[in-house]
């Protein structure tokens, strides 16, 4: 059995991360994404999203049209589809142009990224994940802190016929991913057999015996 964590791997680029925003207007992103984001065409920026009311315009740098039609390429619009407090987590998940992401707690750190359109690469560590089946033994495989199920994306989109069981703690989290994220997808058989369990509860619960069960382990 082989299990990884993100700690066992290196990433490049690291994960994106979110810091200090709030499920309202105004919000402040700062942000090293992954090669895709929508946010930023350099490794690190800064973005403002704010209520037009508040955007001020007082500055002799923010009416030149260079710095105009740079601060247009560097904002992206985004919108908050739902956040919600539950035993566990701050829960927010926030729709682009580009991409659906989750975020958690109250840094709001990116756990879950469902890319629109052709490409599902994420430019970050889900993408290692999906590189599991290759070296494990024919079997199911487990993922624990399932979250919004980007690593399960990546997996049966490359390995169509896996069984994967995916285990989330908060059922709350869960039911979003279901809603926003396209969880819900990965719940029905593909056309070579694949399927994503969700199973609802502590893996790491006395209760829930899982050793040897599984012939890869993926921690999140």
């Amino acid at each position: 059995m082989v299990s990884l964590s993100p700690a066992n791997l290196v990433i490049n680029p690291p994960p994106n991360f979110i810091s200090n925003p709030i499920p309202q207007n105004p919000f402040f992103f700062t942000t090293p994404a992954p090669n895709n984001s929508p946010f930023l065409k350099s490794k690190f920026s800064s973005i403002s999203c704010l209520p037009k009311s508040n955007a001020s315009t007082s500055s002799t740098h923010d009416l030149h049209p260079n710095n105009q039609k740079q601060d247009q390429e560097e904002e992206e619009e985004f919108q908050v589809v739902t956040a919600v407090r539950s035993k566990y987590n701050d829960i927010v998940i926030v729709d682009t142009p580009k991409s659906r992401m989750l975020l958690l707690d109250s840094t709001h750190n990116v756990h879950s990224i469902l890319n629109k359109g052709l490409q599902k690469w994420t430019g970050s560590y889900w993408d290692e994940f999906a590189s599991l089946p290759a070296i494990v033994p024919k079997g199911p495989i487990a993922i624990y802190g399932l979250g919004g199920g980007t690593a399960a994306h990546l997996m049966l989109d490359l390995w169509p016929s896996l069984q994967l069981e995916g285990w989330e703690i908060d059922n709350i989290l869960i039911d979003k991913a279901r809603d926003y994220l396209g969880l819900s997808d990965l719940e029905k058989h593909t056309q070579d057999g694949g399927i994503l369990h969700v199973r609802i509860g502590d893996v790491l619960s006395p209760s829930e015996n899982v050793s040897g069960k599984y012939a890869g382990e993926i921690s999140l």
